[in-house]
C-alpha cells in the first residue's frame, strides 16, 4: 500500500517495586519489630523498673497486621498494539490502532476474619486484567500558520482489582470470591476524544493581512492554541459502610450494597442532588425488605456498576515570542484552562444510606486565567 506504514509491538513489563512494599509492610510487625506499652498505675506503691518494664506477651497471641501468600509470585502485563498509518493528501496524516493488554498475577488485597487474632491484611497474586482499545487519530501538518490533531479512543477495561481508596482499605469483598468482584475497571473510559491546535495569527509584517506601523508591529507573531477533551464517565461502586463484617475485619467499604431487581441505574436527566437512580440499591443493615434470600452479609450489587460524569474540558492561550537579540528572548502568554468555566463534576457519594446517597460531592477546577511573562538570556 503506498504512503502507508503498519507497525506492530509485544512486550511483558513487570511489576518488581511490589516487593519493596511488601517489605515495608513486613518491616514494622514481628517478627521484625514489637512494641509493648506499659505503664505504673499507682507510682506510690508500684514502681516501673525493667524487670516488669516489659510484659510477657500472651503464648500464641497474634499482633500482625499483614500477611502474604507464601505461594505470591511478581505480577506482570502483557501489552501488544498494532497500527496502521497512512498519508493523506493536503498534509493529514491518517493513524487507526488497536492496543491490549493483560494483566497477570495481579496484587489483590483481602481481609479475612480470623477468631483470635487481630484483623490483618492478606495480600495475594490472585488477579487478573484485560484491555481492548481502539484508536483513530488524525493529524495535520502546519500549513499556512495552522496545524492541528484529533483523536478518539473506544476502549474496555476488566478487572477485579484496580483500586484502593474510599477512605479506608478496600479489598475483596469476599475474600474467598475474588471473580465475583470482577468488573470494570475503576479508571475504564468508553469514549474519549482529544484534539489540539495551533494558528499563526494572519496580522502583520510578512503575513497573509500584511500592514505596516505601530499596530501590525503589536500583531505580529502572536499564535493561537488550544486542547480540547470530551470523555465518557468513570465508574463507581455502591457500597455499605459500617457493616458488621468490615468492623470484624477492621476495614471500610468493602461490603456492597444489593441491588434491586427491576431497576435501572442511569436516570435520563441527572441532577448534581441525584445523578443516579439511587431506589436501585438497599443495604442489608438497614432494610428489612433487602434481606439476602442466601443469607450471606455480602451485598449483590456488581462492582463498578454506576457510571460517573462525562469529561469536558476546553482550554485556549495567546503566546509571543519577542526577539531582542540574538540570545536574548521576551515570551508573552495568556491562557485560560476550562475557558467557558463549565462546573465539571468528579465525584459521587455511592455510599447507601448516606444523607447525600447519589448526590455529586466533587467537582473540577473552574476557569483559571494565566498570564506569563518570561525573558531569556
Amino acid at each position: 500500500m503506498k504512503n502507508a506504514v503498519v507497525r506492530a509491538g509485544y512486550g511483558i513489563n513487570y511489576n518488581l517495586a511490589q516487593y519493596g512494599t511488601v517489605i515495608q509492610n513486613f518491616a514494622f510487625q514481628p517478627p521484625f519489630a514489637s512494641t509493648e506499652t506499659n505503664s505504673v498505675v499507682n507510682p506510690a506503691t508500684s514502681n516501673l523498673t525493667l524487670v516488669n518494664g516489659f510484659p510477657s506477651a500472651a503464648v500464641g497471641a497474634v499482633t500482625n497486621n499483614f500477611a502474604i501468600d507464601p505461594n505470591y509470585r511478581l505480577g506482570y502485563v502483557q501489552v501488544w498494539n498494532l497500527d496502521l498509518q497512512r498519508q493523506l493528501p493536503h498534509g493529514f496524516l491518517l493513524n487507526a490502532g488497536y492496543n491490549g493488554s493483560k494483566g497477570t498475577r495481579l496484587d489483590v488485597e483481602r481481609a479475612i476474619n480470623t477468631a483470635g487474632t487481630q484483623p490483618f491484611i492478606y495480600e495475594s497474586s490472585a488477579g487478573n486484567s484485560v484491555l481492548h482499545a481502539m484508536s483513530l487519530r488524525i493529524r495535520k501538518r502546519t500549513a499556512a500558520g495552522l496545524g492541528f490533531s484529533g483523536g478518539y479512543v473506544f476502549s474496555k477495561s476488566i478487572d477485579d482489582a484496580s483500586s484502593i481508596g474510599l477512605g479506608g482499605v478496600i479489598v475483596a469483598q469476599d475474600p474467598f470470591d475474588i471473580a465475583a468482584d470482577r468488573s470494570v475497571s475503576s479508571f475504564n473510559q468508553k469514549h474519549k476524544f482529544t484534539g489540539s491546535w495551533n494558528y499563526d495569527l494572519p496580522f502583520g509584517e510578512n503575513h497573509r493581512l500584511a500592514s505596516k506601523g505601530p499596530i501590525s508591529h503589536i500583531l505580529n507573531g502572536w499564535q493561537w492554541s488550544g486542547s480540547a477533551t470530551v470523555g465518557s464517565g468513570l465508574y463507581f461502586t455502591p457500597n455499605v459502610r459500617g457493616g458488621g463484617v468490615d468492623i470484624a475485619r477492621g476495614v471500610s467499604g468493602s461490603q456492597r450494597a444489593n441491588y434491586v431487581a427491576g431497576q435501572t441505574i442511569a436516570l435520563s436527566n441527572p441532577t448534581s442532588l441525584e445523578w443516579f437512580n439511587t431506589a436501585a440499591f438497599c443495604s442489608v443493615l438497614t432494610s428489612i425488605n433487602c434481606a439476602n434470600p442466601s443469607g450471606s452479609p455480602y451485598g449483590d450489587a456488581g462492582r463498578n456498576i454506576i457510571e460517573g460524569p462525562g469529561q469536558f474540558s476546553l482550554n485556549m492561550a495567546f503566546g509571543k515570542t519577542i526577539q531582542i537579540r540574538e540570545t536574548r528572548a521576551l515570551e508573552l502568554r495568556l491562557q485560560a484552562n476550562n475557558i467557558f468555566n463549565i462546573v465539571q463534576f468528579t465525584g459521587l457519594n455511592t455510599t447507601v444510606d448516606a444523607k447525600a446517597f447519589g448526590e455529586v460531592t466533587s467537582a473540577a477546577s473552574m476557569r483559571r486565567i494565566t498570564m506569563v511573562a518570561r525573558f531569556r538570556f
